[in-house]
């Protein structure tokens, strides 16, 4: 009789162990035509691909004969660069969200702009979204290959224990 409870404290104990409910290792969403994850969980880091508001078909793509893109097809009308940051930061939080996180979980954040001159009106709007504890951030100028002036990456911590589960 001792020995059929000691299996039944055996087995409760076993049930009560608590599990994370998603792997480690996980994409979210991904981009029509490209083979990325918008954003991938590893442990407790969440990283976003770097996006853009960039509104272009990867079908709709032109290259001339050295394979430089001539014309990406973007259909988006033009925009100031506040605009675009902003459009840019809530597709950030859009992939975020779909790993259980937000923009106030963001520790790092990566910035390319096309021309250096539009870091003040990227800086004012960038700042619309991170008011407190703002994360890092790196800047730099970079000629893209797609037709865009930004393009953001970050980096955000949430703890997999931290995270509600949906159902």
């Amino acid at each position: 009789m001792a020995r059929t409870a000691k299996k039944a404290k055996t087995v409760k104990k076993a049930k009560t162990a608590k599990k994370p409910k998603r792997p480690l290792v996980q994409g979210y969403g991904s981009e029509p035509g490209f083979p990325i994850s918008l954003a991938m969980r590893a442990g407790d880091f969440v990283f976003t691909s770097a996006q853009g508001d960039h509104g272009f078909d990867p079908a709709d793509v032109v290259y001339d004969k050295k394979g430089l893109v001539v014309s990406d097809g973007n259909k988006l009308p033009p925009r100031s660069m506040a605009d675009e940051t902003r459009a840019t930061l809530r597709y950030i939080e859009a992939s975020l969200k779909e790993a259980g996180c937000t923009l106030a979980d963001v520790v790092d954040t990566s910035v390319w702009l096309r021309d250096p001159r539009d870091f003040h009106e990227m800086n004012r709007a960038y700042g619309e979204f991170f008011t407190q504890n703002q994360p890092t951030r790196s800047i730099f100028r970079i000629d893209f290959m797609f037709d865009c002036r930004i393009e953001i990456k970050v980096t955000a911590y949430k703890p997999i224990a931290a995270r509600k589960t949906r159902r």
